[in-house]
C-alpha cells in the first residue's frame, strides 16, 4: 500500500504513470516508516518515502518545513517531492548513503569530526539567516495543509511553565534551595521563547549528530520532524549544551554560525544581544531536561543517548548553562536554584564519568 500511495502522489507530481518497486526500509519507528524505492518512468532512479503513522501533527509540520527550503531554493534538507496528506505520506530527494556528524564523532579521526560540526553550524546559519521573518510563509503552508492547533515556540514556552513543578520537584529531592524569583525567571524565559524578536527563524528542533548526512555536495540536515518558527538559537544547543564537545571546538563552531547568520541577522552582529540570547535558549533548556527526566534518576541511572548516562546529561546541562549564562544572565534567580542543585548533584553524584567522543579520546 506504501508503494502503491507513493506511486500515485508522484505521478500526480510528474504528470505521468511511475511505478515503485524494490523497497527498502530505513527505519520503522512508533510515528513513521521511512524507505527507500526505486522509480520506474520517473525523473530519477529512487526516492525515500516517509510515512507517519501516529503523530500527523509532526508530519505535517516536516512537510511545512521542507516545502518552505524548497521554496526559498535552499539545500539544507532533502528537496520535497510530493505527498499525500490523506494518506500521510511524503516522497523526498534521496541523498544516498554518507557518514553522519554521529558517525564522525564516534569515528578515530578528530579532524574529520571537527570540519563535520563546522559544516553543520554553518549550514544552520545559513538556513536561519535565510528564514528571518517568513512565519506567513510557513504558517501559510502549513494552514493550507491541515491547521495546526498551535506554533511550536507557544508550546515549548507554555510547556516550561506548566510543569514548573517537576524543577521544584528536584529541588526538594536533592536538598537544594529554590531562589526567590525562580517563578518570575522561568516567565521571563516563557516570554522569549514565545517571542524571539530578531532571532526568529524556522529551526530543524532536534539538532542530533544523527540527524545530518555527509553528501558530496556538502552536509544536510534530516529529520525535521520538529521543525518550526521558533528562536533561532535552539538549534545552537546541539554544540552549546547538549552535545559533550571540547570546549575549543563549541567556541569554533558558535563562531561558524554566528558568522553565518549574522549575513541577514543584525541582533547576531551585537554582542549583548547575542549573549542575552544565547543565555535564554541554554537556560530553558536546562530547565527541561529536568522536566523530562525524573528524580527517578537520583536511585538509579540509565541511559540518556547512546554511551550517555542521564546523570551525566544533567550534570552537563548544568556546568554549560552556568559558563553559558557568565557573560549575561538575564535569570539570576533561577541561576542560583540551578547552582544550588548543581551543588548537590555533584556531591551525589561524583563518581560520573565524563563522556568524550571516541574521536576526541
Amino acid at each position: 500500500m506504501l508503494l502503491a500511495d507513493g506511486a500515485r502522489a508522484l505521478s500526480a507530481a510528474w504528470g505521468r504513470p511511475v511505478l515503485l518497486s524494490g523497497p527498502q526500509v530505513l527505519r520503522t519507528q512508533s510515528r513513521c516508516d521511512v524507505v527507500r524505492a526505486s522509480v520506474r518512468g520517473g525523473e530519477m532512479a529512487t526516492v525515500i518515502l516517509k510515512h507517519f503513522r501516529d503523530d500527523p501533527v509532526l508530519g505535517l509540520d516536516e512537510w511545512t518545513g521542507l516545502e518552505l527550503l524548497g521554496r526559498l531554493n535552499l539545500t539544507t534538507a532533502p528537496g520535497l517531492i510530493a505527498g499525500d496528506v490523506a494518506t500521510r505520506l511524503f516522497l523526498l530527494e534521496d541523498l544516498g548513503t554518507g557518514p553522519s556528524l554521529e558517525d564522525l564523532l564516534n569515528g578515530n579521526d578528530p579532524r574529520a569530526a571537527t570540519s563535520g560540526l563546522l559544516a553543520v553550524a554553518r549550514l544552520t546559519g545559513q538556513m536561519h539567516a535565510r528564514t528571518l521573518g517568513v512565519q506567513a510563509d510557513f504558517d501559510l503552508i502549513r494552514h493550507t495543509l491541515s491547521p495546526r492547533p498551535s506554533r511550536a515556540r507557544i508550546d515549548n514556552a507554555r510547556y516550561l511553565l506548566d510543569h514548573e513543578d517537576r524543577l521544584s520537584r528536584w529541588v526538594r529531592a536533592t536538598g537544594a534551595v529554590e531562589a526567590p524569583g525562580t517563578h518570575e525567571d522561568l516567565e521571563v524565559l516563557a516570554r522569549e521563547l514565545a517571542d524571539p524578536g530578531p532571532f526568529l527563524a524556522m529551526t530543524h528542533g532536534d539538532m542530533a549528530p544523527g540527524n545530518t548526512i555527509f553528501t558530496p555536495n556538502g552536509a544536510r540536515l534530516l529529520d525535521f520532524e520538529y521543525c518550526g518558527m521558533r528562536h533561532a538559537l535552539y538549534d545552537c544547543l546541539m554544540w552549546l549544551l547538549v552535545v559533550p564537545l571540547p570546549d575549543e571546538l563549541i567556541t569554533r563552531a558558535e563562531l561558524s554560525y554566528r558568522i553565518a547568520c549574522s549575513q541577514s541577522c543584525d541582533a547576531a552582529q551585537v554582542d549583548t544581544s547575542w549573549m542575552r540570547a544565547r543565555a535564554i535558549v541554554a537556560a530553558a533548556r536546562t530547565v527541561n531536561l529536568f522536566q523530562w527526566i525524573p528524580p527517578k534518576a537520583l536511585e538509579q541511572d540509565r541511559e540518556w543517548a547512546p554511551g550517555f548516562s542521564e546523570r551525566a546529561a544533567l550534570l552537563r546541562h548544568l556546568a554549560r548553562c552556568r559558563t553559558v549564562l557568565e557573560p549575561q544572565n538575564p535569570v539570576p534567580a533561577l541561576s542560583r536554584t540551578l547552582a544550588s542543585l548543581e551543588s548537590r548533584l555533584k556531591e551525589r553524584w561524583s563518581e560520573t564519568p565524563a563522556f568524550v567522543w571516541p574521536a576526541f579520546q
